[in-house]
Protein backbone atom coordinates (compact mmCIF):
# COMPACT_ATOMS: atom_id res chain seq x y z
CA UNK A 1 0.00 0.00 0.00
CA UNK A 2 2.79 2.13 0.96
CA UNK A 3 4.75 1.66 -2.73
CA UNK A 4 1.01 2.89 -3.83
CA UNK A 5 0.63 5.83 -2.17
CA UNK A 6 4.48 6.89 -3.24
CA UNK A 7 3.17 6.40 -6.72
CA UNK A 8 0.20 8.76 -6.14
CA UNK A 9 2.99 11.33 -4.66
CA UNK A 10 5.18 10.75 -7.49
CA UNK A 11 2.77 13.18 -9.51
CA UNK A 12 3.84 15.89 -7.55
CA UNK A 13 5.16 18.52 -9.78
CA UNK A 14 8.25 20.27 -8.67
CA UNK A 15 8.27 22.81 -10.83
CA UNK A 16 11.40 24.88 -10.71
CA UNK A 17 11.41 28.78 -9.97
CA UNK A 18 12.04 30.28 -13.28
CA UNK A 19 12.60 34.31 -12.29
CA UNK A 20 16.03 35.80 -11.39
CA UNK A 21 18.00 34.25 -8.22
CA UNK A 22 20.74 36.47 -7.88
CA UNK A 23 21.47 39.22 -5.47
CA UNK A 24 20.40 42.62 -8.06
CA UNK A 25 17.59 44.49 -7.37
CA UNK A 26 15.31 46.62 -9.43
CA UNK A 27 16.96 50.43 -9.49
CA UNK A 28 14.43 52.84 -7.64
CA UNK A 29 10.86 53.77 -9.42
CA UNK A 30 12.12 51.11 -12.20
CA UNK A 31 9.67 47.65 -12.76
CA UNK A 32 9.84 44.78 -14.45
CA UNK A 33 7.54 42.64 -16.02
CA UNK A 34 7.32 38.77 -16.76
CA UNK A 35 5.62 36.78 -19.14
CA UNK A 36 7.25 33.10 -18.82
CA UNK A 37 5.40 30.24 -20.61
CA UNK A 38 7.01 27.08 -19.96
CA UNK A 39 6.65 23.09 -21.40
CA UNK A 40 7.13 20.83 -18.94
CA UNK A 41 7.08 16.90 -20.47
CA UNK A 42 8.67 13.94 -19.12
CA UNK A 43 7.51 10.24 -18.67
CA UNK A 44 10.09 9.06 -16.11
CA UNK A 45 9.99 9.50 -12.28
CA UNK A 46 12.97 8.77 -9.33
CA UNK A 47 12.33 5.97 -7.31
CA UNK A 48 13.88 5.95 -3.23
CA UNK A 49 17.33 4.92 -4.83
CA UNK A 50 17.61 6.97 -6.92
CA UNK A 51 16.87 5.49 -10.34
CA UNK A 52 15.35 6.39 -13.52
CA UNK A 53 11.90 4.25 -13.63
CA UNK A 54 8.80 4.84 -15.68
CA UNK A 55 6.23 6.77 -14.60
CA UNK A 56 2.82 8.79 -16.47
CA UNK A 57 3.84 10.75 -19.12
CA UNK A 58 3.39 14.02 -18.71
CA UNK A 59 3.34 17.01 -21.10
CA UNK A 60 1.58 20.53 -19.90
CA UNK A 61 1.84 24.41 -21.15
CA UNK A 62 1.88 26.77 -18.55
CA UNK A 63 2.01 30.45 -18.29
CA UNK A 64 3.94 32.34 -15.09
CA UNK A 65 4.03 35.68 -14.38
CA UNK A 66 5.61 38.48 -12.23
CA UNK A 67 5.86 41.39 -11.69
CA UNK A 68 8.71 43.29 -9.85
CA UNK A 69 9.17 47.00 -8.94
CA UNK A 70 12.19 48.86 -7.10
CA UNK A 71 10.87 50.59 -4.58
CA UNK A 72 14.44 52.35 -3.25
CA UNK A 73 17.66 51.99 -4.65
CA UNK A 74 18.36 48.86 -2.09
CA UNK A 75 14.41 47.49 -1.67
CA UNK A 76 12.30 45.56 -4.99
CA UNK A 77 8.90 44.48 -4.05
CA UNK A 78 7.35 41.30 -5.95
CA UNK A 79 4.50 39.55 -6.72
CA UNK A 80 5.65 36.17 -8.37
CA UNK A 81 2.93 33.26 -9.97
CA UNK A 82 5.04 30.79 -10.56
CA UNK A 83 4.16 28.11 -11.81
CA UNK A 84 1.21 29.93 -13.20
CA UNK A 85 -1.81 28.38 -14.54
CA UNK A 86 -1.85 25.62 -17.00
CA UNK A 87 -3.28 26.35 -20.60
CA UNK A 88 -3.34 22.90 -21.56
CA UNK A 89 -1.74 19.80 -20.34
CA UNK A 90 -1.81 15.98 -21.23
CA UNK A 91 -1.35 12.99 -19.30
CA UNK A 92 -0.78 8.84 -19.55
CA UNK A 93 -1.01 7.22 -16.43
CA UNK A 94 -2.51 4.16 -17.82
CA UNK A 95 -5.30 5.03 -14.73
CA UNK A 96 -8.41 2.75 -14.86
CA UNK A 97 -11.02 5.47 -15.59
CA UNK A 98 -12.76 5.59 -19.60
CA UNK A 99 -11.86 9.65 -19.35
CA UNK A 100 -8.90 11.45 -20.12
CA UNK A 101 -5.77 12.34 -17.48
CA UNK A 102 -4.72 15.91 -17.51
CA UNK A 103 -3.22 18.13 -14.30
CA UNK A 104 -5.92 21.27 -15.03
CA UNK A 105 -4.33 23.79 -11.75
CA UNK A 106 -2.55 26.71 -10.91
CA UNK A 107 0.28 27.48 -8.61
CA UNK A 108 0.35 29.31 -5.46
CA UNK A 109 1.32 32.99 -5.46
CA UNK A 110 4.58 34.28 -3.86
CA UNK A 111 4.76 38.14 -2.19
CA UNK A 112 7.70 39.34 -1.27
CA UNK A 113 10.73 42.14 -0.94
CA UNK A 114 14.25 41.57 -1.67
CA UNK A 115 16.42 43.45 0.37
CA UNK A 116 20.30 43.69 -0.88
CA UNK A 117 22.04 44.91 2.38
CA UNK A 118 25.63 45.01 1.03
CA UNK A 119 26.29 46.21 -3.05
CA UNK A 120 26.73 49.10 -4.63
CA UNK A 121 23.70 51.40 -3.31
CA UNK A 122 23.06 49.12 -0.33
CA UNK A 123 23.40 50.49 2.92
CA UNK A 124 26.84 48.80 3.28
CA UNK A 125 28.09 49.92 0.17
CA UNK A 126 30.77 46.99 -2.09
CA UNK A 127 31.90 46.12 -6.08
CA UNK A 128 32.77 43.18 -5.35
CA UNK A 129 30.04 41.16 -3.22
CA UNK A 130 25.97 41.95 -3.19
CA UNK A 131 24.53 39.80 -0.52
CA UNK A 132 20.28 40.22 -0.44
CA UNK A 133 17.37 39.03 1.74
CA UNK A 134 13.65 38.47 0.79
CA UNK A 135 11.29 37.21 3.11
CA UNK A 136 7.72 36.55 1.64
CA UNK A 137 4.62 34.52 1.70
CA UNK A 138 3.07 32.21 -0.27
CA UNK A 139 -0.59 32.72 -1.20
CA UNK A 140 -2.83 29.76 -1.89
CA UNK A 141 -4.71 29.60 -4.87
CA UNK A 142 -7.51 27.30 -5.94
CA UNK A 143 -6.56 24.21 -6.41
CA UNK A 144 -8.65 20.82 -7.77
CA UNK A 145 -11.05 18.62 -5.41
CA UNK A 146 -9.72 15.20 -5.86
CA UNK A 147 -13.09 13.75 -4.31
CA UNK A 148 -14.98 15.87 -7.27
CA UNK A 149 -12.32 14.19 -9.59
CA UNK A 150 -12.71 11.12 -8.76
CA UNK A 151 -16.61 11.08 -8.96
CA UNK A 152 -15.96 12.71 -12.17
CA UNK A 153 -13.76 9.91 -13.77
CA UNK A 154 -15.77 7.26 -12.04
CA UNK A 155 -19.14 8.50 -14.01
CA UNK A 156 -17.00 8.56 -17.02
CA UNK A 157 -14.81 11.99 -16.91
CA UNK A 158 -11.75 13.32 -17.38
CA UNK A 159 -9.70 13.34 -13.96
CA UNK A 160 -7.01 15.28 -12.85
CA UNK A 161 -4.45 13.24 -11.51
CA UNK A 162 -1.70 16.14 -9.81
CA UNK A 163 -1.63 19.54 -8.44
CA UNK A 164 1.15 22.32 -9.58
CA UNK A 165 1.22 23.46 -5.77
CA UNK A 166 0.51 22.65 -2.30
CA UNK A 167 -2.23 25.02 -2.08
CA UNK A 168 -1.58 25.94 1.58
CA UNK A 169 -0.35 28.89 3.29
CA UNK A 170 3.38 29.41 3.30
CA UNK A 171 5.83 31.47 4.74
CA UNK A 172 9.86 32.00 4.46
CA UNK A 173 12.87 33.58 3.36
CA UNK A 174 15.24 33.69 0.18
CA UNK A 175 18.59 34.15 0.70
CA UNK A 176 21.16 35.68 -2.67
CA UNK A 177 24.83 36.62 -2.20
CA UNK A 178 27.10 37.13 -5.49
CA UNK A 179 30.93 37.14 -5.83
CA UNK A 180 31.86 39.27 -8.75
CA UNK A 181 34.88 38.53 -10.05
CA UNK A 182 34.86 41.13 -12.81
CA UNK A 183 32.48 43.41 -14.84
CA UNK A 184 31.89 40.24 -17.36
CA UNK A 185 31.36 37.50 -14.75
CA UNK A 186 29.79 36.70 -11.33
CA UNK A 187 29.15 33.87 -9.23
CA UNK A 188 25.90 33.35 -6.84
CA UNK A 189 24.80 31.59 -4.53
CA UNK A 190 20.63 31.01 -3.72
CA UNK A 191 18.97 29.39 -0.89
CA UNK A 192 14.85 29.56 -0.31
CA UNK A 193 13.45 28.22 2.44
CA UNK A 194 9.67 28.55 3.20
CA UNK A 195 7.45 26.56 5.77
CA UNK A 196 4.06 25.59 5.64
CA UNK A 197 2.73 26.27 8.86
CA UNK A 198 -0.95 25.13 8.48
CA UNK A 199 -2.16 21.84 7.59
CA UNK A 200 -4.43 21.29 4.40
CA UNK A 201 -7.03 19.04 3.26
CA UNK A 202 -6.09 15.54 1.93
CA UNK A 203 -8.58 16.10 -0.70
CA UNK A 204 -6.67 18.70 -2.15
CA UNK A 205 -3.81 16.34 -2.39
CA UNK A 206 -3.08 14.02 -5.24
CA UNK A 207 -2.53 11.19 -2.79
CA UNK A 208 -6.29 11.36 -1.82
CA UNK A 209 -7.00 9.10 -5.50
CA UNK A 210 -4.46 6.34 -3.92
CA UNK A 211 -5.88 5.99 -0.43
CA UNK A 212 -9.70 6.99 -1.05
CA UNK A 213 -10.70 3.28 -1.12
CA UNK A 214 -8.88 2.63 2.68
CA UNK A 215 -11.18 5.28 3.36
CA UNK A 216 -9.91 8.80 3.30
CA UNK A 217 -12.25 11.78 3.70
CA UNK A 218 -11.93 15.48 3.55
CA UNK A 219 -11.62 15.35 7.50
CA UNK A 220 -7.74 14.18 7.14
CA UNK A 221 -5.47 16.16 7.23
CA UNK A 222 -1.91 16.55 5.16
CA UNK A 223 0.97 18.16 6.22
CA UNK A 224 3.34 19.80 4.35
CA UNK A 225 6.33 20.73 5.96
CA UNK A 226 8.62 22.65 4.43
CA UNK A 227 10.59 23.33 0.86
CA UNK A 228 14.43 23.82 1.24
CA UNK A 229 15.80 24.98 -1.84
CA UNK A 230 19.74 25.46 -2.98
CA UNK A 231 21.43 26.76 -6.00
CA UNK A 232 25.19 28.09 -7.55
CA UNK A 233 25.21 29.71 -10.27
CA UNK A 234 28.00 31.12 -12.65
CA UNK A 235 26.95 34.40 -14.81
CA UNK A 236 28.37 35.80 -17.75
CA UNK A 237 27.01 39.25 -19.02
CA UNK A 238 28.79 40.71 -22.50
CA UNK A 239 28.21 43.98 -24.09
CA UNK A 240 26.97 42.70 -27.86
CA UNK A 241 26.99 46.34 -29.59
CA UNK A 242 25.84 49.86 -27.54
CA UNK A 243 22.63 49.31 -25.51
CA UNK A 244 22.53 45.26 -26.83
CA UNK A 245 23.52 42.95 -23.31
CA UNK A 246 23.54 38.97 -23.75
CA UNK A 247 23.69 37.32 -20.44
CA UNK A 248 24.18 33.16 -19.72
CA UNK A 249 24.02 31.07 -17.03
CA UNK A 250 24.11 27.38 -15.95
CA UNK A 251 22.31 27.15 -12.71
CA UNK A 252 22.85 24.05 -11.12
CA UNK A 253 19.43 23.38 -8.31
CA UNK A 254 19.04 20.90 -5.46
CA UNK A 255 15.87 21.07 -3.40
CA UNK A 256 14.51 18.43 -0.91
CA UNK A 257 10.91 18.38 0.85
CA UNK A 258 9.12 15.61 3.43
CA UNK A 259 6.83 13.93 1.48
CA UNK A 260 3.10 15.33 2.65
CA UNK A 261 2.63 13.51 6.16
CA UNK A 262 -0.78 12.14 6.40
CA UNK A 263 -2.91 11.67 9.54
CA UNK A 264 -4.71 8.48 8.64
CA UNK A 265 -1.09 6.67 7.58
CA UNK A 266 1.16 5.06 10.17
CA UNK A 267 4.59 5.60 8.70
CA UNK A 268 8.01 6.20 11.27
CA UNK A 269 9.15 9.10 9.17
CA UNK A 270 7.94 10.73 6.04
CA UNK A 271 10.58 10.01 3.28
CA UNK A 272 12.45 13.72 1.55
CA UNK A 273 12.07 14.26 -1.67
CA UNK A 274 15.16 15.30 -3.75
CA UNK A 275 15.51 16.96 -7.14
CA UNK A 276 18.84 17.90 -8.62
CA UNK A 277 18.44 19.77 -11.83
CA UNK A 278 20.98 22.18 -13.76
CA UNK A 279 19.32 24.98 -15.98
CA UNK A 280 21.34 26.06 -18.64
CA UNK A 281 19.83 29.39 -19.79
CA UNK A 282 20.73 32.95 -22.21
CA UNK A 283 19.04 36.15 -22.24
CA UNK A 284 19.56 39.04 -24.80
CA UNK A 285 18.98 42.76 -23.67
CA UNK A 286 17.88 45.26 -25.57
CA UNK A 287 18.27 48.06 -23.27
CA UNK A 288 18.18 51.16 -25.69
CA UNK A 289 14.68 50.30 -27.10
CA UNK A 290 11.95 53.06 -26.38
CA UNK A 291 10.83 50.24 -23.88
CA UNK A 292 13.56 47.97 -23.15
CA UNK A 293 13.01 44.57 -23.50
CA UNK A 294 14.79 41.25 -22.63
CA UNK A 295 14.30 37.73 -24.01
CA UNK A 296 15.30 34.67 -22.35
CA UNK A 297 15.45 31.14 -23.10
CA UNK A 298 16.26 28.12 -20.84
CA UNK A 299 16.14 24.22 -20.59
CA UNK A 300 15.47 22.61 -17.22
CA UNK A 301 17.10 18.97 -17.00
CA UNK A 302 16.73 16.82 -13.67
CA UNK A 303 20.03 15.03 -12.98
CA UNK A 304 19.16 12.98 -10.01
CA UNK A 305 16.04 12.54 -7.44
CA UNK A 306 14.45 10.64 -5.19
CA UNK A 307 10.68 10.10 -4.62
CA UNK A 308 10.38 12.80 -7.46
CA UNK A 309 9.22 13.56 -10.76
CA UNK A 310 12.37 13.77 -13.72
CA UNK A 311 10.69 16.25 -16.06
CA UNK A 312 12.25 18.55 -18.37
CA UNK A 313 11.24 22.15 -18.80
CA UNK A 314 11.30 24.52 -21.92
CA UNK A 315 11.18 27.83 -20.30
CA UNK A 316 10.83 31.23 -22.68
CA UNK A 317 10.70 34.97 -20.91
CA UNK A 318 9.62 38.01 -22.08
CA UNK A 319 10.58 40.80 -19.96
CA UNK A 320 9.79 44.40 -19.93
CA UNK A 321 11.17 47.48 -18.60
CA UNK A 322 9.24 50.50 -17.06
CA UNK A 323 9.85 53.47 -15.22
CA UNK A 324 7.09 55.39 -12.97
Amino acid sequence: MKRLLVLGMALLIFAPAVFADDANVMPARVGRLYLAPSYIFGSQSFDEDGNRVESADIKMLNLGVALEYGINSWITGAVQWTPGINLWSEVDAGLPFPGDAYIKDMGDLFVGAKLQIVGPAAPVRSTGIRLAFAPGVKIPMPGPDFGDELQSAMSGGDLTVATLDKHVLGAGLRSYIDFVINENFFINLFNEFIYYPLPGDLRNNSAYLALAALGASGDTEVNYGFDLTFELEPAFTFDLAPGVRLNAGLPVNYKLAPQPDIDMLIFPDPELTHLLTVKPGASIFFMGWALPMEFKLAYHLPVWGQYSTANNVVNFQWRVYFRI
